[in-house]
């Protein structure tokens, strides 16, 4: 009985890791990619775009991080992600930019993270 139960136990957690997915991308703060996707003020939309994408970089104190991939589209990461994410913040500091490989499921805009790498 023992046996069987592992045999599940294996195929079940074998099962759940095959529906993982994998996403490579920038490391960005997701609060100010949703604020800069709302509509602007007409004397705010003047602004150039560049300055829009730099200002959502992620700093020491952002607490919602996703991940932007090459297509501009934003994956916000879950708890786990986000506490990972902010301990690679302090780690790296000095660089410009942090890229990110992140595996697990996605639920609606949100990324539930079982990995995260960030360089």
């Amino acid at each position: 009985m023992k046996t069987i139960t592992k045999a599940v136990s294996v195929l079940f957690l074998g099962s759940v890791l095959c529906l993982a997915e994998t996403w490579s991308g920038k490391v960005v703060d997701a609060a100010c990619k949703d604020q800069a996707a709302a509509p602007a003020p007409a004397a705010q939309s003047a602004q150039p775009s560049g300055q829009v994408a730099n200002a959502c970089e992620p700093t020491a104190s952002t607490v919602a991080f996703g991940i932007e991939l090459s297509d501009g589209k934003v994956l916000k990461l879950d708890g786990t992600g986000n506490t990972k994410a902010l301990e690679a913040m302090k780690s790296n500091t000095g660089k410009s930019s942090l890229q990110a490989t992140v595996t697990g499921s996605l639920d609606g805009q949100t990324v539930k993270v079982e990995t995260i790498d960030i360089k």
